[in-house]
């Protein structure tokens, strides 16, 4: 049974793992385009957009962290 658990969790940790570079990317592409925005408006609205993607990454790791501790309590019983 920790077997499974173990590996739900690292599939878990992998996916996350793939996502967080995607966030950073979605991030910085919102970071360009704000820059080039033709108007007011629309760079605020990926400039928002870019500030959500940080937060998304910053879940991502925080709940990584929650895994992998996970993952070693379940290793050390």
């Amino acid at each position: 049974m920790a077997g499974e658990e173990v590996k739900r969790i690292e599939e878990l940790i992998e996916v996350i793992l793939r996502s967080i570079p995607k966030e950073r990317e979605a991030r910085n592409l919102y970071r360009q385009t704000a820059a080039r925005a033709p108007n007011e408006m629309a760079r605020l609205l990926f400039e928002r957009l870019s500030e959500q993607e940080a937060v998304h990454e910053q879940k991502l790791r925080a709940v990584l962290e929650l895994l992998r501790a996970e993952k070693r309590e379940i290793e050390s019983r």
